[in-house]
């Protein structure tokens, strides 16, 4: 349907991703041909003034021209935070949003400008705080379905806070003594998988 889109010549898994997941022409949520970066916030607490001023400077800034460069808020708590934080693997349990930050593009060449401009974004977000979102009064930690590999980077997350800390807080220990029972020689692993026990 060359009216419709584009010819396209993708590999094989690719192609298959994008046809059984795409949700319609206009967005590219599932669209696996798509180049995107993603960071997030669980929040405690409506934002600070500073926080909106950063949001607003970053959204609207002439740096970047793409509409899929966004902020998106989701509501939590009710019954997520009638859990224990101890009770999952999940230990955000008192916040009212997450927050997450992203830009999606489709050029290659763009790499360096769009992971730059979130970066910037969120590194001046959470400047208080070593430009990541620890737990405080205010943020607590981010959303581990949203990887991003710069929590563990010195250079981006500068806090004393190590990036298994952001994402599963108290339960990081617990989920070592797993992964030890079950993935012993650390067969299924990535640059942040739950690391063995020392």
């Amino acid at each position: 349907m060359p009216e419709f889109a584009a010819v396209q010549r993708l590999p094989w898994l690719q192609a298959t991703r994008k046809l059984g997941t795409t949700v319609g022409s206009s967005t590219n949520v599932n669209d696996p041909t798509i180049r995107a970066d993603h960071k997030s916030a669980y929040m405690r607490q409506n934002f600070p003034d500073k926080h909106v001023a950063v949001l607003y400077k970053h959204l609207t800034s002439p740096v970047i021209d793409n509409p899929a460069a966004m902020a998106q808020l989701h509501s939590f708590g009710g019954m997520v935070n009638a859990t224990r934080p101890t009770a999952t693997a999940s230990a955000h349990r008192d916040s009212a949003m997450k927050l997450i930050i992203y830009v999606q593009w489709s050029d290659q060449a763009d790499d360096a400008g769009y992971i730059s401009w979130l970066r910037d974004f969120y590194r001046e977000l959470y400047a208080d705080t070593g430009g990541v979102p620890v737990p405080n009064a205010v943020t607590d930690g981010c959303y581990v379905n949203y990887p991003d590999i710069d929590l563990s980077d010195p250079r981006q997350n500068r806090s004393a806070v190590p990036w298994y800390t952001l994402y599963y807080k108290e339960n990081y220990p617990r989920l070592q003594q797993v992964k030890s029972a079950w993935d012993p020689r650390d067969t299924f692993r990535h640059g942040q998988s739950v690391q063995l026990p020392r």
